[in-house]
């Protein structure tokens, strides 16, 4: 057969083939079945005929589907805390009946100095810190530490003080006749005899604190030439009080006798000041003999016996170690403690020595003085 017989044979069966699925879609019995089979097929052929040709039909590559464009959403924000606010609960405060509020010292403040057996009137403004009104039924009262000739109660007022108002009350004491620090402490007390005082409670004192001073004496007591003058080494005594190194190198020591007797044998010395300004000096004593010392001394009548050797003499009390500190008066405490021992007997007597006994260079180097004083405060309990 040829090849144009066998084209024609096909098409032919094509056609015939076509014709009989088209008429047995109207055969009866067959239902919705080949109806859904020819849409099914027609939809395949729509499909197939609107197709893009893909490689190797027309050799291109099809398109990429246009990129569709997504927005994402905001985070979501987590919501705020709320803030709690609390209500404070309000605590309601008894105020006592009686109660006191220290104002001010209106006399007399705090270690105020007086002098012995002084009279003195204190002066308390006080406030009225309770819920009762104070009547002439209250009154002032000693509660306790040192009562200064004060009343164990006073009247506090003729009149009322209501609660918030202030008052003045005052009570007439006497100074202690001893030196010292003093202090009374007070209460009020009201009508029904309940004390009470200052504080949250209303139980604590308020108070009165004064400093009783001495009723001094100051006494300025020259030395006594007689009893007083200098030993060397070789043993002489001499009428001028002389400390220091001679020109034959006789180490020199100054002895000083105070007449005391004008001070009562109970007398409570308070300040002691020696003044040893008055003196003229030869040589270098302090670049070549070191400081001087001033030692406390009982001898009896100064002789050569009260020279001391090359060790110094015990019981140092001051020292000096150039001329123009001991041109300055001292105040000392141990010459004050040692002053206090001789209260009640004649002399108080005093040694001055230089560290070095001689520096051998055949020189004066050596301090005189004129009229050495003490000066001493005291009084009498």
């Amino acid at each position: 057969m040829s090849l144009l017989t066998r084209r024609k044979t096909s098409t032919l069966v094509i056609i015939l083939s076509a014709g009989l699925i088209l008429s047995a879609c109207n055969f009866p019995g067959m239902g919705a079945t080949p109806d859904l089979f020819a849409t099914s097929a027609a939809q395949t052929v729509s499909a197939r005929l609107t197709q893009p040709a893909g490689p190797g039909t027309d050799g291109t590559t099809p398109p990429e589907p246009p990129q569709i464009a997504t927005t994402e959403a905001p985070p979501t924000e987590e919501p705020p805390t709320p803030t709690v606010t609390l209500t404070p609960t309000i605590t309601q405060t008894t105020i006592p009946c009686d109660r006191v509020a220290f104002v001010t010292d209106v006399t007399i403040p705090d270690g105020e100095e007086l002098q012995p057996n002084e009279s003195f009137t204190k002066t308390w403004r006080l406030k009225n810190d309770g819920s009762c009104t104070w009547t002439s039924s209250y009154a002032l009262i000693f509660d306790s530490g040192d009562s200064m000739g004060g009343p164990a109660s006073k009247q506090l007022t003729s009149g009322t003080v209501a609660p918030g108002a202030n008052i003045d009350i005052s009570v007439n004491l006497t100074a202690p006749s001893s030196p010292g620090t003093y202090k009374g402490y007070w209460k009020l007390r009201n009508g029904s005899g309940v004390n009470f005082g200052i504080g949250t409670g209303g139980t604590n004192p308020f108070w009165v604190e004064i400093e009783v001073a001495p009723n001094t004496t100051t006494k300025s007591i020259p030395f006594v030439s007689g009893e007083s003058g200098q030993v060397t080494k070789s043993g002489l005594v001499l009428g001028n009080v002389i400390a220091g190194d001679n020109v034959v190198d006789n180490v020199s020591q100054a002895f000083l006798s105070f007449n005391i007797n004008g001070i009562p044998a109970d007398a409570v010395v308070t300040k002691v000041v020696i003044d040893l300004s008055d003196f003229s000096v030869d040589g270098t004593p302090f670049s070549v003999l070191g400081s001087l010392f001033i030692f406390k001394d009982d001898y009896g009548g100064l002789d050569p016996s009260d020279f001391v050797g090359s060790t110094p003499a015990s019981g140092r009390l001051i020292s000096w170690s150039s001329t123009s500190s001991l041109g300055n008066p001292v105040s000392d405490q141990d010459m004050l403690n040692v002053l206090q021992t001789k209260v009640g007997s004649s002399r108080f007597k005093l040694r001055l020595q230089f560290n070095k006994q001689t520096d051998n260079d055949h020189g004066g180097d050596y301090i005189t003085w004129g009229t050495p004083t003490i000066e001493v405060t005291y009084y009498v309990p």
